[in-house]
């Protein structure tokens, strides 16, 4: 088992991180263990991952909404469209 298999599941705010890391660096660029160091107030990725790791129980709150929507949406689908055994 290598050491990237090895590597405990983080927080969504750190697994989203390097997920975003990975995506970002070039295979051209070497590969560093480094944290990202930004620069800049105004990034916007900084400041999503920022607020996602100062705020997990926002995060869970989010995902539960997002989850009753997705049911509110199948439910109203599920009621508009009449279903086969309502035809026979």
């Amino acid at each position: 088992m290598s050491e990237r298999e090895a590597e405990p599941v983080g927080s969504v705010s750190e697994e989203a991180f390097k997920l975003f890391r990975a995506l970002s660096s070039s295979s051209a660029e070497p590969k560093t263990d480094q944290p990202h160091v930004c620069t800049a107030t105004w990034c916007p990725v900084c400041q999503v991952v920022g607020l996602v790791r100062d705020n997990p129980d926002a995060v869970a709150q989010v995902s539960a909404a997002a989850a009753a929507f997705a049911k509110s949406l199948r439910d109203l689908v599920d009621s508009a469209v009449p279903s086969k055994d309502d035809e026979s």
